[in-house]
């Protein structure tokens, strides 16, 4: 009963194609957690949803069936969805979780992002199977799974998931401000409830947006910078740190910059840390 994580899509805010994100690619948040050959979570259906549909078809994953977890109802979280085969073929079967925004709950989210006025192909076209759960902060078990979920500091509502399986766990945390100490809006409790969410995980996916300088330019768009990031997986003894949800305006050298301050930081306090930079197609198995 092996866990699995695969990225489709790493990058934040919109696709960034070309040649200088070719290394790590240019796809927006989708990664994919396998528990052994029964249950097949899927994490945010941005554009990276997409080459998850290549990749199923062309392996004939089908007839399939997976929970789709979704962050926030933000573009780059969920545009991928009309582009995603299974969807419209029968026999399939998902469940989508998420949380309501405005008195809408996650179904009318989704379908309302596929209403005619903004794309050509409404909801009622899929034929798999889809049904949609509504929640908040929470913890739940799909099996003997344990799932718990945690509300992040992003503009509206937005939920981090951590995944449970016997003595493994994997944590999905992406846009999601960590304030500077000096910021009026740091908030210690709030770092702590957070640190104890990932704490010991093996596997931590967390929004890395920008670096510690160009966060200053963006304090209070809801993303976090290299620094705070290692700060919180060093002290939560997280196993292995990914660094995600790049900025559209970097690079792959610019993403190179990033994983090498991490590993520095980390080095500097001696910590047992190991950071990654995940590109489209990477697995992790623990």
């Amino acid at each position: 009963m092996k866990m699995m994580a695969q990225f489709w899509g790493i990058r934040g805010a919109l696709p960034v194609p070309g040649k200088k994100t070719i290394r790590y690619g240019g796809n927006t948040n989708c990664v994919t957690l396998t528990i052994g050959k029964k249950n097949f979570f899927i994490f945010d259906a941005g554009t990276g949803i997409k080459e998850l549909s290549n990749h199923l078809i062309k392996q004939r994953k089908i007839p399939l069936s997976a929970k789709i977890f979704i962050t926030h109802p933000h573009y780059d979280h969920i545009n991928g969805i009309p582009f995603f085969s299974p969807l419209y073929l029968a026999g399939n079967e998902f469940e989508l979780f998420g949380t309501e925004h405005s008195g809408n709950n996650i179904g009318n989210l989704i379908s309302k992002q596929m209403d005619t006025i903004y794309f050509p192909i409404t909801i009622e076209e899929f034929k798999a199977k889809l049904t949609f759960r509504d929640i908040g902060e929470e913890d739940f078990y799909i099996d003997d799974i344990h799932i718990q979920t945690i509300l992040l500091n992003h503009p509206g509502k937005c939920l981090g998931y951590r995944v449970q399986y016997k003595n493994k766990s994997f944590c999905y945390i992406t846009d999601n401000e960590l304030h500077l100490k000096t910021s009026p809006q740091y908030n210690q409790e709030t770092v702590d409830r957070l640190i104890h969410f990932i704490s010991n995980t093996d596997i931590l996916v967390i929004d890395s947006t920008y670096t510690d300088i160009e966060y200053l330019k963006k304090i209070g768009w809801g993303h976090s910078c290299v620094s705070q990031v290692v700060d919180i997986a060093d002290k939560a003894k997280v196993k292995l740190l990914c660094l995600y949800h790049h900025d559209p305006s970097q690079y792959d050298k610019d993403i190179d910059l990033k994983l090498k301050k991490a590993r520095s930081l980390l080095k500097s306090r001696h910590s047992k840390t190991r950071c990654i930079a995940p590109n489209e197609g990477k697995k992790i198995i623990v």
